[in-house]
């Protein structure tokens, strides 16, 4: 009779030993993590604008010299403080992120984001001869302050939008992608991927269009109207093409056949017209 052998195991200690040291690792990381959130410097301004919504809140805003002013950035795109004379600009604001500056000299400073244009606010800087009980400031260097991430589930367009716009712009690509690798190596199996992808492709961007239509109609006024307006409209019309695909990609996959050489050709043109889509959409969000 021969006895089955047991497959070679690790010891009970050195099993201890292995998760003792990945609850120590994990340990270590979280301790380093909240260390660095907890390490960042409290603000020292005595004034605050939030950028929120592709706006400056408040837009307007009275400050004496030598006073600090910092502004937060909690909208989901990156921003800009720009003055309109150029005295100061602070830069791309990350989410999340702000930029302090203290104003030097009196006087009205009008100021915008550089991306977003549309987006005006003002700064009423008091000297010190003219000082009252509010007093705003501006005009020189700034400081950025680390970015921390907080998570809430989407509510508005503006955060709905890009989300969506992800699975549009990874699903169409891919599945040119597997349909061009399955005629090389005829796969079928790459051939099903790529219609699954059109399907989803085709029920995904038509919500991915109509929530651009809504941040259009909630916050248009915000963004460049050149861009904004062959953006939407080469977005709806790629959201009714992709349809199109989807429709032929299934007649394609019942008759169980390769995409012929036609198809192909329109699904390159459908990425090509995503990428340009994107470039739009860069554009107008973060002046790139």
């Amino acid at each position: 009779m021969h006895q089955l052998s047991a497959s070679p195991t690790a010891p009970p200690r050195l099993q201890a030993r292995g998760f003792l040291l990945t609850v120590v690792a994990v340990a270590v990381l979280s301790a380093v993590s909240l260390g660095a959130q907890s390490a960042q410097p409290a603000s020292s301004a005595q004034h605050t604008v939030v950028i929120r919504q592709m706006h400056f809140d408040p837009p307007q805003m009275a400050v004496n010299t030598g006073e600090t002013v910092e502004w937060k950035n909690e909208d989901i795109f990156s921003h800009t403080v720009t003055a309109d004379d150029g005295s100061f600009d602070s830069g791309l604001i990350a989410p999340g992120g702000s930029w302090q500056m203290t104003a030097k000299n009196g006087g009205a400073i009008a100021y915008h984001c550089r991306p977003h244009p549309n987006m005006m606010a003002k700064l009423m800087v008091e000297t010190a001869a003219e000082q009252g009980p509010h007093a705003n400031a501006a005009t020189t260097g700034g400081e950025r302050s680390a970015t921390t991430l907080e998570f809430s589930p989407p509510t508005q367009p503006e955060q709905l939008h890009p989300i969506l716009v992800n699975f549009t712009a990874a699903l169409l690509p891919l599945a040119f992608l597997s349909d061009v690798l399955g005629r090389i190596f005829r796969r079928q199996s790459l051939h099903n991927a790529a219609w699954w992808m059109v399907l989803y492709a085709a029920l995904l961007t038509p919500l991915t269009a109509a929530a651009g239509w809504w941040w259009k109609h909630a916050l248009g006024s915000a963004l460049p109207a050149n861009l904004i307006t062959v953006h939407q409209w080469l977005g709806t019309s790629a959201a009714v093409l992709f349809v199109v695909l989807a429709l032929w990609r299934w007649s394609i996959h019942k008759r169980g056949v390769s995409p012929s050489f036609a198809y192909l050709a329109c699904a390159l043109i459908a990425v090509l017209a995503l990428i340009y889509q994107g470039s739009l959409g860069g554009k107008m969000l973060f002046g790139k």
